[in-house]
């Protein structure tokens, strides 16, 4: 049976699109008002700007647990 039969391909399609922040907020990743860690790995990727005190997307930008988990 394929799985686009039981939903799950659809459903695994919308999953990439949302997030959670560390708000627990459910999130849009493509929004304007998200920013995406750029370290490889980071557990929690995506951020509201608002809950990480930002108020633009900075290039290149660290989330602070992953800058501690680097040492910086």
């Amino acid at each position: 049976m394929p799985l686009s039969w039981l939903g799950v391909k659809h459903k695994a399609i919308e999953v990439q699109d949302q997030g959670d922040c560390i708000c627990e907020e459910e999130l849009d990743r493509s929004a304007d008002n998200v920013i995406k860690c750029r370290r490889p790995g980071c557990e929690m990727q995506w951020y509201h700007l608002a809950c990480v005190k930002l108020q633009q997307k900075p290039h290149n930008w660290t989330c602070e647990a992953c800058k501690k988990s680097d040492g910086g």
